[in-house]
This record gives structure tokens, sequence and C-alpha cells, in this order.
């Protein structure tokens, strides 16, 4: 399953990603709203998202 983790701290994103890649998800990351809503957008869009409560964009 893919999914999306989108935060603008960088140690953030690394640590989710590595730990769903530990699970065996398939990591999207974006590192600004506006790049999270283009994935989200997107025709192959994951099916769950871990999004940062406040983050520019």
């Amino acid at each position: 399953m893919r999914v999306l983790v989108a935060d603008d701290n960088l140690i953030s994103r690394r640590l989710l990603e590595t730990a769903l890649r530990q699970w065996d998800y398939e990591a999207v990351v974006a590192s600004h709203g506006n790049e999270a809503w283009e994935i989200l957008r997107s025709p192959n869009a994951p099916r769950l998202a871990i999004l940062d409560w406040m983050m520019p964009g």
C-alpha cells in the first residue's frame, strides 16, 4: 500500500518514511502542502496520508 507522508520537517519525514518501509509500505513523501496536494490529486494517489498539522503551502 502506498502511504503519503507530508511534513516540512526533514527528520520527521525520514523517520516516518523509514518506519513505513520497514512495515512493507511504500512511502511517498512531500515537504510542503502544495506538493502533497498534487500527489493526492494524481490518478494513482496513496490511499492513506500522514500529514503535518501546520505546514507551509
